[in-house]
């Protein structure tokens, strides 16, 4: 249970945000409360799997088992966006809309709720202003899903690619960078019965790159101020102008 230290390790971690929580009234965030929670149960249910959760009133953040495959995430937020349709078809006047985000990477639980890079990835993702206005952006869609790209990567052959569009998440505030996978369609898998991959995403194919100026850093990295660049990956050195007239 949370709240108890765990042993560290790479885990499966999914957190999840109800969008517009504050602007209900106390009654209508007591009702979302009991709609959201067990929408949760229901789709971990779906999941075959008890993860440790973590509930913060408008969402939660759950930890899977360290030896927990991959695709139970996918299953998961599939039941969850199929549940979440059904209740919102039910209750239109108290519609909920969703984003959601899940990562692979350090994590344990420890005496106030989970500790580990990979947990504080996964919010940061959720709380992203690229999410959000994925969400303010598509009215018509109910959960907005970001998944990064390790965890991506590692889901070659149980998502489909054309369902997902890459992009580079910058949060100057936070100090954290890193690609994301966010959901733009499709159905999510019922059920996880194929293989899953275990290679991570590679470079974009030819022809989708937009045009202009292309600023790539690896996840982790820092950002920093750009002048005067064509295309950049890596990472970024600055210094004294050269007057020889280089390029």
């Amino acid at each position: 249970m949370v709240g108890r230290r765990g042993p560290a390790g790479h885990r499966l971690c999914v957190a999840i945000d109800l969008e517009g929580y504050g602007r209900r009234s106390d009654a209508a965030q007591e009702r979302a409360q009991d709609a959201l929670a067990t929408l949760l149960d229901a789709a971990w249910r779906a999941a075959g799997t008890a993860p440790l959760r973590q509930p913060n009133g408008d969402g939660e953040v759950a930890l899977l088992d360290l030896a927990a495959e991959p695709a139970a995430v996918v299953t998961m937020l599939g039941a969850l966006r199929r549940g979440l349709a059904d209740l919102n078809r039910t209750t239109p006047q108290e519609r909920l809309r969703l984003r959601a985000a899940a990562h692979h990477g350090p994590g344990r639980p420890a005496r106030n709720g989970f500790a580990g890079g990979g947990v504080v990835r996964t919010c940061r993702f959720l709380g992203s202003r690229a999410l959000r206005a994925d969400l303010a952006g598509r009215p018509a869609v109910d959960l907005a899903l970001a998944l990064s790209d390790p965890l991506f990567g590692e889901l070659r052959g149980v998502v489909r690619e054309r369902d997902f569009r890459r992009v580079f998440v910058v949060e100057p505030a936070k100090m954290f960078s890193g690609h994301a996978w966010l959901h733009t369609g499709g159905p999510l898998p019922a059920a996880a019965d194929r293989t899953v991959g275990t290679g991570r995403s590679g470079p974009e194919p030819p022809g989708q790159r937009p045009a202009g100026m292309r600023i790539e850093i690896a996840d982790g990295g820092q950002v920093g101020s750009v002048v005067q660049a064509r295309e950049l990956r890596g990472g970024l050195t600055l210094g004294r102008p050269d007057h020889r007239g280089r390029r």
